[in-house]
This record gives C-alpha cells, sequence and structure tokens, in this order.
C-alpha cells in the first residue's frame, strides 16, 4: 500500500508495451481501448436496449476520439514514454516527464454517474517558468452497434454547443429524430468546432498560464452519454459539478474508496493485482446499464476487442462471471440474478441471447439450462436472502422444468446439443454438462425447501441420485487399463475419450462429485495431462490440457487446477508467468512460450471465473461489519 494524493489506496504498476491499450468503466460508460502510448481515448461505448447490444464512439481512421494536448511556451508537446499504473486496480493513472515537464493523465469513471473525465496535471520540473496550455482534440469517425460483430450505423452526425450547459459541447446523431448524442464538458476551454458531416471535430484550448519551478495546472474533461442533444451534456454536468465542489483527486479517491471496499487480499501483492483487477473486469464489463433502460444487464464482454462481445449467454453470465461477483460484490451479484431470472429466463439454456432475452444463436446448452440453479442457491447459500428466492418461486419452477424437460428417461442423463465450446456434437451425453445437472437437481432441493416445498426437495433429490447414477455407469470407461471418465457418449458404443474446457472434467471435484483423491478422477487426469492426450500440451513449460477448438492452455482450466491440491503450485507458477493483458486474463496462454492468445482478450466472464477461484484458493475471509 502506498499513499498518494489520491489516498491511502493500493497503486498497481502495469507492464505494457506501446500498442498496448487500457480499459476502465462504471456501469454506464466503458473505454474499452485507452492508448498505452498516449493515454488517448480510442473510443468508448454505452449498452442499449434499442439497439440489444452495445452502441460504440470511435475516433475517425485510426485517430483517437479524444486526446488530451500540452503546449509548452507555445509549442505543443507529443505525450510519449507513459509509465501506466491503478488506483484500487481498475483506475489508470499514466506518469511520464518530458523536457523537464512532469505530466500524469488519471482516467476516472466515478461510479453511479453517466460520465467520465481524464484529469490532466503538469508539474513544471524546470529551474525557470514556463508557460503550459491545456487543452483536448475530439474527432468522431464512427457509430457502430456491437453484437460480436460491429455495425456501421449510417445517419448523420453533428457538433455544436452543449445545451444549457456552459463549456460543453455535444456530438449528435440523428436520422428521422435525435438517436444518441454524447458530449465533452470542459471547463474553461474554449471550442473551435469543425470537420465535416461525417466527421465532426472540436478543438480545445485552456487559458495560457504561466507556471514558477514546481508550481502545477490541471484540467478536467469530461466525457458523457445521452439519448439527446439535452442529456448528454448535462449528464457530463453533473459530474462536474461534483469536481467543481470536491476536486479531482477527491472524486478520484473516492472512486478507488469504494472499489477497494470490493477487493480481496491474498496477502500477495502480484496475485491481488490479478484477482481484483479481473474481478473489477467482470463486475463493469461482464455487467452495465443500459442508456435507453437503465437496468442491469449482462453480456460476454463491452469490450469490441472480445471477438463475441456484448451478448448474453447463460453459462458465461452464471457459471463463469457469477462467482466473481459474488465475492466481491453481493450487491451486483444480486442484479445480475435479477437480470437472469427476468428477461433471460425464457429462453434460459438457449445458446446465446441479445441484452433483451431475445434469441440470439439458437441450440440448448445443458450447461446454461444449469447455470442460473447454481448461481440462485450459491447466492443464497452465500449472503442468507431468502426473500430474493421467495419472490422468484415462479423463476425457480421454470428452471426446474427447462432442466428436468432435457433429461432421457430411458438412460438417465441429459442430453445437451452444444458443448462447452459453443459447438454442435453428435454425442448428446456430456459428462461435465451432466455433473452440472446432477449439482443443479441438488440445489433445487434446497431451494426447495428454503421456499417450504418438502416433498419437491426430496423428489429433486432422489433425481440428483439417479442422474450421479447414471453418470457413473455411463460416462465411466475402460481406457489403457484404467477406469476413466469420458467427455461424453453417443449413447451406443462411442465415448469422446477428451478434454473439453470450458467444461473440462477437472472441474469435478471442485463440483463436488468426486473427492480429488477418488481413483477415477486421478487416471482421468493422468490420461489427460500425458502424451496420449492429442493436446494434453505434455511437457510443454506453460503447458496444460487443451481441447479440439482450444489447443493451448486455458484460463479455464488454469483455474480449475489451481483448486486441485496436487496441481496447485504448478497453476499458480504458469498464471503468474505472463502479464497478460494489462493484468486481465485472455482465453488462455501458448504452452511453449506463456505468451498469452492475442485473439481471446477483453474476455469480461472468463475473468470473473479466474478472480472466483484465486479468491477461493488464496483469499482471506472477507470482514464482516
Amino acid at each position: 500500500m502506498t499513499t498518494t494524493e489520491f489516498g491511502p489506496f493500493a497503486r498497481s504498476p502495469l507492464a505494457l508495451a506501446a500498442e498496448d491499450v487500457v480499459p476502465t468503466g462504471n456501469e454506464w460508460l466503458s473505454l474499452p481501448d485507452i492508448r498505452a502510448v498516449d493515454g488517448a481515448v480510442t473510443s468508448f461505448n454505452v449498452l442499449s436496449l434499442a439497439h440489444r447490444g452495445l452502441l460504440q464512439v470511435s475516433g475517425p481512421d485510426g485517430r483517437p476520439l479524444l486526446r488530451p494536448t500540452i503546449h509548452v511556451d507555445d509549442r505543443p508537446i507529443e505525450i510519449a514514454g507513459l509509465e501506466w499504473s491503478v488506483l484500487a486496480h481498475w483506475i489508470p493513472v499514466a506518469r511520464t516527464r518530458i523536457d523537464g515537464i512532469e505530466i500524469e493523465l488519471t482516467h476516472c469513471a466515478p461510479l453511479g454517474v453517466r460520465a467520465a473525465f481524464v484529469h490532466v496535471r503538469t508539474v513544471n520540473r524546470r529551474s525557470a517558468p514556463v508557460r503550459i496550455r491545456l487543452g483536448a482534440e475530439a474527432a468522431w469517425g464512427r457509430l457502430e452497434r456491437i453484437t460480436y460483430q460491429p455495425a456501421e450505423l449510417t445517419g448523420t452526425r453533428s457538433v455544436a454547443p452543449g445545451l444549457w450547459v456552459v463549456d460543453a459541447t455535444t456530438f449528435a446523431y440523428r436520422t428521422d429524430d435525435t438517436r444518441f448524442a454524447w458530449s465533452i464538458v470542459h471547463d474553461d476551454m474554449e471550442a473551435e468546432l469543425g470537420g465535416t458531416a461525417q466527421t465532426p471535430t472540436a478543438i480545445l484550448r485552456g487559458d495560457t498560464r504561466d507556471l514558477a519551478p514546481g508550481e502545477a495546472a490541471e484540467a478536467d474533461i469530461i466525457l458523457s452519454a445521452g439519448l439527446e442533444e439535452m442529456s448528454a451534456p448535462h449528464n457530463g454536468k453533473a459530474l462536474h459539478e461534483r469536481l467543481d465542489r470536491h476536486g479531482a483527486q477527491r472524486v478520484i479517491a473516492e472512486t478507488a474508496a469504494r472499489l477497494t471496499a470490493w477487493t480481496r487480499s491474498t496477502g500477495r501483492d502480484d496475485l491481488d493485482l490479478l484477482m481484483n483487477r479481473n474481478a473489477m473486469f467482470t463486475r463493469f464489463f461482464a455487467w452495465g446499464r443500459t442508456i435507453d433502460g437503465e437496468e442491469t444487464v449482462g453480456v460476454t464482454s463491452r469490450s469490441p476487442r472480445y471477438y463475441v462481445s456484448a451478448a448474453y449467454w447463460d453459462r458465461d453470465a452464471m457459471i463463469w462471471s457469477f462467482p466473481g461477483l459474488l465475492r466481491f460484490d453481493p450487491a451486483a451479484a444480486r442484479e445480475a440474478l435479477g437480470h437472469a431470472l427476468g428477461p433471460q429466463l425464457r429462453n434460459t439454456g438457449v445458446h446465446s441471447r441479445f441484452i433483451d432475452g431475445v434469441v440470439l444463436e439458437d441450440g440448448f446448452q445443458l450447461d446454461g439450462a444449469a447455470a442460473p440453479i447454481l448461481a440462485l442457491a450459491d447466492y443464497v447459500r452465500t449472503t442468507g436472502d431468502h426473500a430474493f428466492v421467495a419472490a422468484r418461486a415462479a423463476a425457480v419452477d421454470h428452471l426446474a422444468a427447462t432442466l428436468t424437460g432435457a433429461g432421457d428417461a430411458t438412460i438417465g442423463l441429459f442430453i445437451s446439443w452444444q458443448d462447452a465450446q459453443d459447438e454442435y456434437r453428435r454425442h448428446p451425453f456430456l459428462t461435465c454438462a451432466n455433473v452440472l445437472a446432477w449439482k443443479a437437481l441438488g440445489e433445487l432441493g434446497f431451494l426447495s425447501r428454503t421456499l417450504g416445498r418438502e416433498d419437491a426437495a426430496a423428489r429433486f433429490e432422489a433425481a440428483a441420485e439417479r442422474t450421479r447414477d447414471a453418470i457413473l455407469r455411463h460416462l465411466v470407461v475402460e481406457c489403457d487399463g484404467r477406469r476413466i471418465f469420458a467427455a461424453g457418449w453417443d449413447g451406443a458404443e462411442d465415448h469422446l475419450i477428451e478434454d473439453i474446457p470450458p467444461g473440462s472434467l477437472f472441474r469435478l471435484p471442485a463440483l463436488g462429485f468426486v473427492a480429488e483423491d477418488d481413483p477415477v478422477f486421478v487416471a482421468t487426469a493422468d490420461r489427460l495431462r500425458s502424451a496420449a492426450h492429442v493436446h494434453g500440451n505434455h511437457g510443454a513449460p506453460f503447458g496444460l490440457p487443451g481441447s479440439y477448438r482450444l489447443p493451448f492452455t486455458t484460463a479455464w482450466v488454469l483455474a480449475d487446477h489451481l483448486r486441485l491440491a496436487r496441481f496447485r503450485d504448478e497453476a499458480l507458477r504458469i498464471l503468474m508467468a505472463t502479464t497478460w493483458d494489462g493484468g486481465i486474463v485472455t482465453e488462455g496462454l501458448d504452452p511453449m512460450t506463456g505468451r498469452m492468445d492475442r485473439d481471446g482478450r477483453a474476455f469480461a466472464t472468463a475473468a470473473g471465473y479466474v478472480a472466483a477461484a484465486i479468491c477461493d484458493v488464496f483469499a482471506a475471509p472477507k470482514p464482516t461489519t
């Protein structure tokens, strides 16, 4: 812990290359790609119910959307050589010194406001006075609707002074009416508006100040969003008023204090950064509030850097992200469950949906059908909030009917059309998914008792026992003289002898299905980690078993290995062997080099899965108040 001008909050250094980006945001606004090279904001986005995904604003032709500028003695300084850290594991702070001028950029999205700001601070470290002018350049090049793939919206774009807000500039998108707007609030800066109809721009210039040696100059550049030309600048004005009354340092410190209240500690600074940073990423990039409906919704990621961003998946939301929410911010976990048991309920188990619950990709996934049941039971056990489940008894009935409707009465197992990697499999009976169904049946027993339904509880518990027997009877096979778990079965003679992360067989002990030292599980683990498994990555220095679709060491299997005493040290070594993506996990690592997988960056739901595993294994219990 270090004491800074922002208070006694952890400031952790980030290892970043010049081409990297740094994300931050709050429940309303996401800044997914702040450039590490110069601190410019390349884009920002909001969640839109009307557009069933993200609305993303970005700059034109590789130029940033918003770039702070600094002039010294009437000449521009090129901001470069930034050293990055994060305050409270989430608020990016960049520092550099150029030609005797100390520069600090802090990107902060205070909680509860529809805005974010860049705090620019310069200090004259020369021995003689200098003339400083702070400002910014803004240029709007694209507005895109994003659910997986960006689709450019082709209405008109314009720039004008903010309505009823002094020192504000508003950019509006119109078709037959204004559909979206965003603003920059720039106190004590003049705005020169220009550009073209397709690329409106604003050049912001503050007053020139003479700084004596050691004297500082500061400015706050506020970015806000709204539904139209009036709400956008007023959302920024609300933040400006907080900054005017309290000052940027206090607003940043208050934001850091709220974030810090959610953090956990392992006693290791490096592990704390990885755990808490990923918990923050799942909190603010897997969940958020829609700009036009104001309700909480869940997505795979609010960053378009992830290749299937801005859609809802039961498994991703409730099995991967939700445990991270529950361990760090139970109030957010409650809201997330409200979304899963509200707009998303009717299509539970369907492959993927838009944020309003409408089907995006059809196809039944058994793990998705079990996921909300497991999350709800985990929430009730953790918080004791029985009233929450009592108010949603009908939702519990719907979840139970969806799950049991996927059962095969003759075989005693449950059917899935797609595996945990979202691919169709000819084999309908998948082992990890059936273990999730077994656990969900037991949890339906627990939830039924919570609701005072003893007869129903007994029926679910009996069904769970029958499912367990069927799994052991049909999904355990003889292989090279040892009995192992297959990954799946076609219902006749063919078993899948493989692993399918993220529905990995390495999860079975953590799910409570078998003990870690169970002979069948030990034999399964041995085979999957050996040269006999084509994707086992056997002998690779950073190798853990992969799969036909993800042949590298995945973040999920790393998390699953952390929970196993036999493999914990190895998993921790691999986990800490890379800087990941500025401390945020990707889909996995190269088994030979340890370098992160670049295609699976900004994966917000998986970040919660890893954060929860680190927390459960290494973190001290959270103090009770």
